[in-house]
């Protein structure tokens, strides 16, 4: 909107220039971010606004002990939206990321607040925790599902049928699109793309389990949705680089992007180990149905397992976890299913802590999938390799899932705008 004034008052094409506007978004963005967290994080503490059942104090003299706050998405997501409306555009692109990302946030925020209710009743002897939960428990797991497919098939119902930027075509990896450009039928691509949305909303939920898990993966996601836009948008680079023009609305979608990218930034000098906020559901629901969407406008839905493939390893493994329990309870038992677990434990990420914590005897927990690599030759670490600080653990984890997303970036990217 104020690009919009800035341009009506002084027509120059620089208020026009997507790579103009998207510096003034990323700075926006940045520094607000950098200037409201502080307060928020703060008020989150002494307010207990956390899921964790870790207990410490909040004395005002010394170090902070007590559990790491949730809900920094409270700040990120009206960071986000707002820097978009200043620097975009309006056109159907950014109206359904509007809608998108303030509808998934609404639900990450109310599962949020349920949490904090949960553990304040636990703490009020008021309800019982359980012996195996670490944190409190948000709104029933189904039910939230079904509210998302919901949003989700009403978002691209209503885009697909009014907009032309939807129309279910679909851009096969490594294949050139004069070759092999799909079009789904109407009753596939809406389910299909819904799925997708609900999906990799809930797959970067599962992955923020760590300090910065979540942040660098989808700060990767946003890059390459950043630059396809671009030049989706651009009829020259298309033409050059043999992509399809789209047209020149969908530029919008990098603006948007990049906002996220810049709120990523800015929220990991709060997340870096060790963190002193975490974004919660309403920041990890938003900005992942985000970033799903942006895949779709970009008709570049099936590279969100790549450049996502931290995110699909989370949803995947615990959809294993869950399952391999469920047939092994029923096959063998209650006390066989819960020592022989498919992973030690899900999502991946709390496996590979798992295999890296040195211990003198034996894991209680048996890992088929371990076993099996072992078997291979490939899954053991020698002791020498393994830590006994949790911190340490934590670290190495982190950083591995931070570069294995920086590597599934530029194979994506390699193969989007080279291998066609």
């Amino acid at each position: 909107m104020l690009a919009d004034l800035l341009y009506y008052i002084l027509p120059y094409q620089i208020f026009k220039s997507v790579f103009f506007r998207g510096g003034l978004t990323f700075l926006t963005t940045y520094f607000l971010i950098s200037f409201m967290m502080p307060a928020a994080i703060r008020t989150f503490r002494h307010k207990n606004i956390t899921s964790d059942f870790k207990s410490g104090s909040v004395d005002k003299t010394g170090p902070y002990n007590g559990a790491t706050p949730i809900m920094g998405g409270l700040i990120l997501i009206p960071v986000i939206m707002f820097s978009a409306l200043l620097w975009s555009w309006m056109n159907e692109y950014t109206i359904a990321l509007f809608i998108t990302i303030a509808s998934f946030a609404t639900i990450g925020a109310i599962d949020d607040v349920v949490k904090v209710i949960h553990k304040r009743r636990i703490e009020a002897g008021l309800t019982k925790r359980n012996s195996y939960a670490d944190k409190a428990d948000g709104i029933r797991g189904d039910f939230r599902l079904v509210l998302e497919f919901v949003i989700a098939l009403l978002v691209i119902a209503i885009f697909y049928l009014f907009f032309e930027g939807i129309d279910g075509r679909i851009h096969i990896p490594g294949i050139p699109m004069k070759n092999w450009f799909p079009e789904m039928h109407p009753y596939l691509f809406i389910p299909f793309t819904a799925l997708i949305f609900v999906g990799g909303a809930n797959a970067v939920n599962l992955t923020d389990g760590l300090d910065s898990l979540a942040t660098v993966p989808i700060a990767t996601c946003a890059v390459f949705v950043a630059s396809a836009a671009v030049i989706a948008g651009d009829a020259d680079w298309s033409d050059r680089l043999k992509l399809l023009y789209l047209s020149e609305e969908i530029k919008e979608v990098a603006i948007f992007a990049v906002s996220i990218i810049a709120a990523c930034a800015a929220f990991l000098k709060f997340n870096s180990p060790p963190a002193q906020i975490y974004m919660g559901d309403v920041g990890s629901l938003g900005m992942g149905a985000a970033v799903c969407s942006m895949f779709i406008f970009i008709k570049a839905e099936l590279y969100l397992p790549i450049v996502g493939g931290t995110f699909v390893l989370a949803a995947i493994s615990s959809m294993i976890q869950r399952l391999w329990f469920k047939i092994m309870l029923r096959r063998n038992g209650r006390e066989w299913a819960e020592k022989y677990r498919f992973f030690y434990k899900a999502p991946f990420h709390h496996h590979q802590q798992a295999m890296l914590k040195y211990r003198e005897g034996s894991m209680e927990i048996v890992s088929v999938w371990h076993e099996f690599l072992k078997r291979l030759g490939i899954g053991n670490i020698p002791d020498e390799d393994k830590y006994v600080k949790q911190e340490h653990i934590n670290n190495k984890v982190i950083w591995k899932n931070h570069i294995r997303s920086v590597a599934l970036l530029v194979i994506a990217m390699m193969i989007y705008f080279k291998v066609r």
